[in-house]
């Protein structure tokens, strides 16, 4: 029997939460780093005082580049209670900067499915490395139109597919990876399409994924060492995560595996 939407949720939820995911990849969970949520905010033509939803926020990385680049208030919503714990308590550093980063921030645990807020409370809606882990994407990215003001834009990135997955990446890893229930390019488009957004826009990013099996890997290298020590939360097999991690390597290079940058935007 297949898991049910909840259970989906909250495994995904619960692998965000470990200690291992983020030795492995480190503090942004998404490919390109601050970097790249710097230019999806450009592509999205994010502004100064504009209200900004973060779509399973995670930790708060993406919400740290909008208020402190851009200056805009963004409101941080996921599943896992949690990540919104440590999002709150690292939000914005130290120093003035960071105090007027936390100003700018607030957060609310929720599904992204079903998002507890009214029509159009935003200028603009970030989803980064996210919308392929929904059980109901399709669903998801309504919501987003919906709290989206008129002529409102959303900002996604997320792994892509063009291929089936290899053997190698239906694990531990894959998960981490996002590519479980990733769509292709086209996909994507015409899921977007079907929500009622318009003037659908695409971008490449698929350098960022070898960039980011090179961190996974440095990552892998801690973790096998903590582990050896004894730490407590971290059990990993390295020779499977190696094989995974040559057989994503691959899968990129050969193009069967990208990662994609999407804006849209609302009707009105």
């Amino acid at each position: 029997m297949a898991p049910a939407p909840r259970q989906i949720k909250s495994c995904c939820a619960g692998l965000y939460e470990m200690p291992l995911t983020e030795l492995l990849l480190g503090r942004s969970f998404h490919p390109g780093g601050a970097e790249l949520t710097a230019r999806l905010a450009e592509a999205a033509l994010v502004h100064r005082g504009a209200r900004v939803l973060d779509v399973a926020s995670g930790r708060g990385a993406t919400a740290d580049v909008l208020t402190r680049r851009f200056g805009c208030r963004v409101t941080c919503v996921d599943y896992s209670r949690a990540n919104l714990a440590r999002s709150r308590a690292d939000a914005g550093g130290g120093g003035a900067r960071g105090t007027v980063a936390r100003a700018r921030t607030s957060h609310a645990c929720g599904d992204a499915e079903r998002l507890p807020f009214r029509d159009g409370a935003f200028d603009v809606v970030f989803c980064e490395c996210a919308l392929c882990t929904f059980p109901d994407g399709g669903g998801a990215a309504e919501e987003m139109r919906r709290v989206l003001a008129p002529r409102g834009r959303v900002a996604i990135s997320d792994i892509t597919l063009e291929r089936e997955v290899p053997e190698e990446l239906l694990g531990v890893l894959g998960h981490v990876l996002c590519i479980a229930g990733a769509r292709s390019v086209s996909g994507y488009r015409e899921l977007l399409a079907a929500a009622g957004f318009q003037n659908v826009r695409v971008r490449d990013a698929g350098h960022t994924l070898l960039e980011t099996v090179d961190r996974i890997e440095r990552g892998l290298a801690r973790a096998t060492s903590l582990a050896a020590a004894g730490a407590p939360d971290i059990d990993i097999d390295r020779a499977e995560a190696e094989t995974a991690l040559a057989a994503a390597r691959d899968f990129a290079r050969s193009g069967g595996i990208g990662y994609t940058l999407f804006t849209a935007r609302a009707p009105g």
